[in-house]
């Protein structure tokens, strides 16, 4: 008696193909693979075969024979990458397939440990609050290229793409101080992200460095737009309900700012007659706000364009040696600030 074979077990195999087009084995793998040295007529005629016996390719082993998985790794870490992947937009990325992941701290060497069993080829991470030595990271990486996408400005061993947050902070802190502000309060973002705790630390440094006390400071969250709208509010009643005297106000982002400019118009305080305001990022909405916001712009775009292409200069050139890529913000003044 016969047994027939399950359908798992009676699936073509590259043999079976190679029977069929009257071709080696070996012929079939090169198809697969996309051997240049293969003549069309013979491609051609495998392909066929492919067809007509349904095959189909086993990825896991073609992965294994190429040593390649097309497989670019998009991981956050501590929330969402809150812009688009801009992979599919780019020369590069057109071979490439996106996998996005979120984790903890805690859980990164895990997902390190998982892109590495499906053969990632390399890291967009971002990770805005994640303080880690270059050398843990590298550590847990299992030797795929890893782009930062952050302002990592202690990193020394990791490509990283980040706005300097320094001078972000020195043009925004600089415009009021021309303006004639001397009190000058700070609603920021979470101080256990970097670029926010940059910021503060750059503001407070400033303005005792010219003998002038801080102003109230309230802390925020701007890790989703819902958050940062209802802390900027809830840190400006803060500042304002401690009746400490201040004349502008530097706020994390503009979503923030908009909670902010809520806040004060509750209070009876105008923008900017009686308070100036100045914020961070140029999101779309700050130029229609009323009154139109002074921002620090930082062209997001381009930052994630950049991360992705030192990216993929890793990936096809292992030996480059990792180096950080500081991006300069500029301010773009409107009518939330004026001179006092």
């Amino acid at each position: 008696m016969t047994l027939s074979r399950n359908t798992k077990d009676s699936r073509p195999t590259i043999r079976d193909v190679a029977r069929e087009a009257g071709v080696s084995h070996q012929t079939v793998s090169r198809v697969l693979n996309e051997h240049p040295k293969v003549a069309p007529a013979t491609r051609e005629r495998v392909t066929r075969a492919m067809h007509k016996l349904g095959f189909e390719r086993n990825l896991a082993a073609q992965m294994l024979t190429t040593q390649r998985s097309q497989i670019i790794q998009v991981i956050a870490v501590d929330g969402k990458f809150p812009f688009e992947i801009p992979l599919l937009n780019s020369t590069q990325g057109e071979d490439y397939f996106a996998v996005y992941s979120e984790c903890t701290p805690k859980m990164l060497p895990r997902m390190f440990d998982m892109a590495a069993a499906r053969m990632v080829e390399g890291v967009f991470l971002y990770a805005p609050k994640l303080q880690i030595d270059d050398d843990d990271l590298l550590k847990m990486s299992h030797n795929i290229p890893i782009v930062r996408r952050d302002f990592a400005f202690a990193s020394k061993k990791i490509t990283w793409v980040g706005f300097d947050q320094v001078r972000a902070t020195h043009l925004a802190v600089h415009h009021l101080l021309d303006l004639g502000h001397r009190e000058i309060a700070m609603v920021t973002g979470t101080l256990k992200a970097i670029n926010a705790s940059w910021r503060y630390a750059t503001w407070r440094e400033m303005l005792i460095e010219r003998g002038i006390e801080p102003g109230p400071s309230a802390e925020g969250d701007y890790s989703t737009r819902q958050s940062a709208l209802q802390t900027g509010y809830d840190g400006m009643c803060q500042i304002i309900q401690s009746r400490r005297r201040f004349s502008a106000v530097v706020v994390a982002t503009d979503n923030m700012a908009l909670g902010v400019r809520s806040a004060l118009r509750e209070y009876g305080l105008r923008v900017p007659e009686d308070v100036s305001l100045v914020s961070f990022d140029d999101a779309p909405h700050a130029r229609f706000m009323d009154p139109p916001l002074t921002t620090v712009a930082m062209d997001f775009d381009l930052q994630n364009r950049l991360a992705f292409q030192f990216l993929f200069e890793r990936i096809s050139h292992p030996d480059i040696e990792p180096h950080p890529h500081m991006l300069l913000p500029d301010l773009v003044v409107r009518q939330s600030t004026r001179e006092i």
